[in-house]
């Protein structure tokens, strides 16, 4: 009676096992293996797409500030994309810190990352169930789930660098190429969705003491980011009687915009984890930067940054992940290609690598 009371459940199990076998041939995975491999990718399309969706949505935030009324008339999906970020910080509360003798890396934070491996698809389909979009958003969830996953740091390391933070750009390029992120929403992923996400790790950097994954130390930007400084940048273009370049890092300025602009959070964020010493010792390159007259011309020079010492170095991209919607070079046919025709609405990739900032009313795919 036993086995026969099982039999209906195993059966059942059969066509979820079936699918998950037939999803595991076209998932998301690892393509850089070797500097050889990364010439390819730095050579390819897709890294041409990539660079130039950093430029679009740069473009996008000019001259406006993060403002949380927004969320009020953002689309469906930003809105569910920015709530599920904050289940994922209601998380940290509910997994705190354990008591340990390590300087690095709280092993909370594996369990923290734990729930969010489980439930990672869950959690985008969900964001996805409000979508008007032509594109199989369930398949989409399965895939993203992947770049959700590596978005948050390494639960074995322990650590956190911009190699995960280019997976969740990563993310919101794939909703872009797919039909689902619509071009209204551009400034709204970056100063609504980003800006929540940023928290989010600021808050798990801080909770669980991650440690920086190749951090430069001293003579790099940040310990962890690198995309804060450039859309915040790019937020700040024109804005330079407000907030002068040369002066940023002084407090008035803090106080007043660190809450408004990508950028001065940034820079408060390296002044609290760094005190005791002044900014020009502990932040060379920072500091550097404060010489450059505009944003603008800052802007300009972050993206040439963000190409050469993240997409082109290959210990932060190597994990960097390559699937049905991310393709790696030579795949792109005949390998479950994302529907050709994208719907008006969206927002996809554009597919030349800007050398500067695109104009407003260009740079997106018919």
């Amino acid at each position: 009676m036993a086995d026969a009371a099982a039999m209906p459940a195993a059966q059942a199990s059969q066509p979820a096992e079936a699918a998950s076998e037939a999803r595991s041939g076209t998932e998301p995975r690892k393509r850089i293996n070797s500097p050889q491999d990364l010439q390819i990718f730095l050579s390819s399309r897709l890294c041409q797409q990539l660079m130039s969706f950093v430029g679009e949505l740069s473009e996008a935030v000019k001259g406006k500030e993060i403002d949380l009324d927004r969320l009020d008339k953002a689309s469906p999906l930003i809105r569910n994309l920015v709530a599920l970020l904050h289940k994922l910080d209601a998380w940290i509360t509910e997994f705190p810190p354990l008591a340990q003798p390590m300087r690095f890396g709280n092993k909370a934070f594996r369990t923290w990352h734990e729930r969010l491996v489980e439930q990672a698809e869950d959690l985008l389909t969900e964001a996805f169930k409000d979508v008007s979009s032509d594109g199989n958003t369930e398949g989409l969830a399965a895939e993203l789930a992947f770049y959700l996953r590596g978005s948050f740091g390494d639960e074995r390391r322990l650590d956190y660098g911009t190699g995960h933070e280019a997976a969740f750009m990563s993310l919101l390029f794939a909703l872009g190429a797919r039909g689902v992120l619509a071009k209204a929403d551009a400034a709204d992923s970056v100063l609504l969705v980003f800006s929540t996400y940023i928290k989010i790790m600021r808050r798990l950097q801080t909770e669980y003491v991650l440690e920086p994954a190749g951090s430069h130390g001293v003579w790099g930007l940040d310990d962890f980011h690198a995309l804060p400084f450039l859309l915040g940048a790019a937020q700040l273009t024109g804005l330079e009687d407000d907030v002068p370049t040369g002066e940023v890092y002084k407090e008035r300025y803090i106080k007043d915009y660190a809450a408004k602009f990508l950028y001065v959070d940034a820079i408060n964020q390296v002044l609290l984890s760094k005190q005791g010493a002044p900014f020009h010792e502990t932040s060379p390159m920072l500091y550097d930067i404060t010489a450059v007259p505009t944003w603008q011309k800052t802007h300009t020079g972050l993206v040439k940054m963000y190409r050469a010492e993240v997409m082109g170095k290959f210990p932060v991209i190597q994990h960097f992940l390559f699937g049905q919607t991310l393709k790696w070079p030579g795949d792109e046919e005949g390998q479950g290609a994302a529907p050709a025709e994208v719907p008006s609405r969206a927002m996809p990739p554009p597919t030349m690598l800007p050398t500067k900032v695109p104009k407003a009313t260009g740079g997106y795919a018919a």
